[in-house]
């Protein structure tokens, strides 16, 4: 480091002349005077010294018969001086300084370590809800405290901490291992209205029979095992198949406006810095669309920058009014039905009954359907 302390003070490249030179090295070694590099040219001394130790050794030297002389300067005091009359310059330099300064007092990249099955989008998002957010000044954020928070708010986590390095807050994570089986009571309640056909349940305290009727909510299995000497409670499980019955409504009308993609897309840009964005197109779309997004983050060495590009895809779509005949509708009503029972979780089932109700502007389909099904559903027992 000495070299950049003799680089930032300024030194002299000086060749000592006179026939008294060994006196002129004892000088400055009774006055504190550093010489550094010397060297002995035919009969003249040859050294560097510092501008303010070169003021000093004039001084010492005034009157004595031995000469002086500059041969290089070198240092940063010398480079000023040179461009002393561009004040623009040093006054950017100093902007620029003060701008790194105030800009590292704030937050500007999250970047999320540890993350698996839980997206760094949901964790983002979290952070958001407890104040977090790119931008915020780093003094505004307790690592101890929001900790805390952000595990009460993003429920898939099981730990986690916040580290701010400079203008980057990395969270690290650990998340909930869902691996092991769990011990929570829980009742066994039915899903839908039937008749219990078969009963197989492996732990918990059963309180229907093959036969019974049950309504949708009905408490089939019980968490609770009660002795004379003690109560239990135990996580519920197994199957109870019922014969169901369910009436399904469903109205397609004659006209009805369909939507399309015409196969036209447009692409957009938007440059995000410091959490300000600056759009990187002309013009607005004035047509219908669906849209979406993707964010790429630019890094240098493998350290996010605080800076983003984000795509928007456009994929244009048109709108069309169009009348139905009536067998089209009829395809249709039994599509919207298969979907109905896909959603009910219903496999296989009969139709006991069907009917079509027409109108001039809609056709309505009333449909029961029986089906053989699982019927159990789990539900924790609050205490």
């Amino acid at each position: 480091m000495l070299w950049l302390y003799r680089y930032l003070c300024g030194y002299l490249k000086i060749i000592i002349k006179g026939d008294n030179g060994e006196k002129i090295l004892n000088i400055c070694a009774v006055n504190s005077i550093i010489l550094f590099n010397s060297r002995l040219v035919k009969k003249d001394i040859e050294t560097c010294i510092l501008i303010k130790d070169f003021k000093k050794l004039k001084k010492l030297m005034h009157g004595s018969k031995t000469r002086i002389h500059i041969c290089e300067k070198h240092g940063l005091p010398f480079k000023i001086q040179k461009h002393r009359n561009r004040s623009g310059l040093f006054l950017g330099i100093f902007l620029i300084f003060i701008i790194i300064q105030f800009m590292s007092s704030y937050i500007w990249v999250i970047d999320v370590v540890g993350n698996s099955v839980v997206s760094k989008t949901e964790i983002i998002n979290s952070l958001k809800k407890i104040g977090i957010t790119e931008g915020i000044k780093s003094t505004h954020i307790n690592p101890k405290t929001q900790r805390e928070q952000l595990l009460l708010e993003c429920e898939g986590l099981a730990w986690a901490s916040l580290n701010i390095e400079g203008s980057i807050l990395t969270v690290n994570v650990t998340e909930i291992n869902e691996t092991k089986p769990s011990t929570t009571p829980t009742n066994l309640k039915a899903s839908a209205d039937g008749i219990i056909e078969k009963i197989d349940v492996t732990s918990g305290n059963c309180v229907v029979k093959v036969g019974d009727t049950v309504k949708k909510g009905d408490l089939l299995v019980s968490g609770i095992n009660e002795t004379l000497h003690s109560t239990t409670f135990v996580k519920s499980l197994g199957s109870i198949y019922a014969e169901t019955t369910r009436e399904y409504k469903l109205t397609k009308k004659f006209k009805q406006t369909i939507t399309y993609k015409t196969g036209e897309i447009k692409t957009k840009k938007v440059l995000d810095v410091f959490t300000l964005k600056f759009p990187l197109y002309l013009g607005k779309e004035t047509r219908d669309y669906t849209s979406s997004t993707k964010c790429k983050n630019i890094k240098l060495f493998k350290k996010s920058l605080p800076i983003k590009i984000y795509t928007c895809k456009f994929e244009f779509i048109e709108k069309e009014n169009i009348t139905f005949a009536k067998e089209e509708l009829y395809n249709q009503l039994e599509k919207e039905l298969k979907k109905a029972t896909k959603k009910d979780n219903i496999s296989k089932y009969t139709v006991s009954s069907k009917e079509y109700v027409e109108t001039k502007e809609d056709i309505t389909l009333k449909v029961i359907v029986k089906a053989k099904e699982n019927i159990a559903f789990s539900e924790q027992i609050l205490f």
